[in-house]
């Protein structure tokens, strides 16, 4: 296999041309047109004229990347940043303004849905079509028919027109196709979120079969954990701009600056109201049982990521007793204690402590509001806030990082009777972030009743069995 980029993307840029009016389309090319015919100060004049009738927006400025040979490349970034307008022009399907693009291989592409579909054709037809324009032949399909009807497993929908389908048949059937041409190069654009967990996890596996066949895959994505686990390293886009090109644990994190930073504005210019009494109170005796001096170690030197309205001064990882510990039984519970200064007044807080594995996906996020715990609505700066979470370990036995954070939304939202998801995430502003600043092992308890491990796969969720024994004369 040869070690060449599959893909060279040379900065490029993408420009559309935003018209002042409908008739600026037809006279200013005109105008330009004359000016570029006429010598000296009257033709710039006409070409001036022209100029002023529209403005260039950029969907991507300076772009470069490479990839190689069974490399699989993730791209995030907000709605607008530049995605599909990126996967387009790798695909081929689209010019950049600027730059230039290498591309090595067979490109099979899930872009927009139903793109490539002939919404008349049957679903059969279509598959003949779509595969005929990446190069099989009638021979080739036939011998793959089969193979990709299975994959597909919309049944006899196969043989109806697919205007018919749903998203998730479009999904399935393309997919289908595309995997099943061999390319040396998989574009996916948000195409799987639209399908079942189950199709998805086919997908996913076939996708890492073609990984190690030696094929390219370029997955985007909003969602972030599958692009963590799926790929080595990820493109962050800003405004078309690139913001990162790194590991994809990284970038994730970028991606959340990135989001932070959008918010941070409306939140900086809302300016809080006196702190609460409650606030401003002497503390009342601690609930927390905070752990001696001894066990909780210096956090200075812990790189943490947020806007520098807080940090963090504490954090202890210890036993239900208080004590430090490192390693836990499986089934244990572990206390995690952090203190955040506060360095601006803020609205409503809360703790968050994440459980990362070893491939960086989180198994367990948790913040303090979801335990019901609410802190005052108002903090003023140099007030500390203490937090104490305890969180069992049902999980499987391996070795876990450590995240903890402090994230604030707005009181006006708090004061509504329940909190969407959707509404809690345009809200939420991530105020200090600290990532793997502590690890835990969990291993195999002692105890081996009525069983030693308590549970199979990654968790163990809360359960209960029952059984019925029906005698044979029944």
């Amino acid at each position: 296999m040869s070690n060449d980029p599959v893909i060279s993307v040379e900065h490029v840029s993408k420009a559309y041309r935003i018209w002042n009016s409908p008739s600026s389309r037809l006279t200013a090319p005109v105008l330009e047109g004359a000016g570029g015919l006429m010598a000296g100060s009257p033709g710039q004049w006409l070409k001036d004229r022209a100029a002023r009738s529209y403005r260039d927006f950029f969907a991507l400025q300076d772009i470069s990347l490479t990839v190689n040979p069974g490399e699989s490349i993730g791209i995030i970034g907000r709605n607008g940043s530049g995605k599909s307008t990126l996967l387009q022009i790798i695909a081929g399907t689209l010019q950049p303004t600027v730059g230039r693009v290498t591309v090595n291989g067979r490109v099979a592409a899930l872009l927009e849905l139903g793109s490539g579909f002939n919404p008349d054709f049957t679903g059969r037809e279509n598959v003949y079509l779509n595969a005929a324009v990446l190069g099989l032949s009638r021979r080739e399909v036939d011998e793959r028919f089969d193979q990709i009807a299975a994959f597909a497993d919309i049944g006899d929908f196969i043989e109806q027109p697919v205007k018919t389908y749903s998203s998730g048949m479009f999904v399935r059937l393309a997919f289908a196709v595309q995997t099943a041409v061999e390319p040396q190069i998989l574009i996916v654009d948000e195409a799987l979120s639209v399908g079942d967990v189950f199709f998805q996890q086919r997908c996913y596996e076939r996708m890492r079969q073609l990984l190690d066949s030696g094929v390219c895959i370029i997955l985007a994505s909003h969602d972030l954990g599958s692009v963590q686990q799926f790929c080595r390293h990820t493109l962050v886009l800003r405004r078309g701009r690139a913001a990162f090109h790194g590991p994809s644990a990284e970038a994730t994190k970028v991606y959340f600056q990135i989001e932070q930073q959008e918010k941070v504005a409306a939140f900086a210019a809302h300016s809080p109201a006196p702190a609460l009494a409650s606030a401003e109170a002497s503390a009342p005796p601690s609930l927390l049982n905070w752990p001696s001096s001894e066990v909780l170690p210096p956090t200075e030197g812990v790189r943490a990521i947020g806007n520098g309205w807080a940090r963090c001064t504490v954090l202890a990882v210890c036993d239900a007793q208080g004590r430090a510990r490192q390693m836990f039984q499986q089934g244990e519970t572990v206390s995690v204690f952090y203190e955040f200064e506060i360095l601006h007044d803020m609205e409503f807080c809360f703790g968050c402590v994440t459980l990362r594995d070893k491939t960086t996906q989180a198994v367990h996020s948790k913040i303090t509001l979801q335990d019901g715990l609410r802190t005052p609505a108002r903090v003023t700066a140099g007030t500390r806030l203490r937090f104490r979470q305890d969180t069992t370990l049902n999980l499987h036995c391996a070795d876990y990082t450590l995240d903890i954070a402090l994230e604030m939304i707005t009181a006006d939202l708090l004061a509504l009777p329940g909190i969407t998801y959707a509404d809690f995430m345009r809200a939420q502003l991530r105020v200090c972030e600290l990532h793997a600043v502590a690890s835990i092992g969990i291993r195999l308890r002692e105890e081996t009743a009525p069983f030693q491990l308590l549970h199979f796969g990654m968790a163990g969720l809360p359960s209960r069995s029952m059984v019925d024994v029906i005698p044979p004369s029944a």
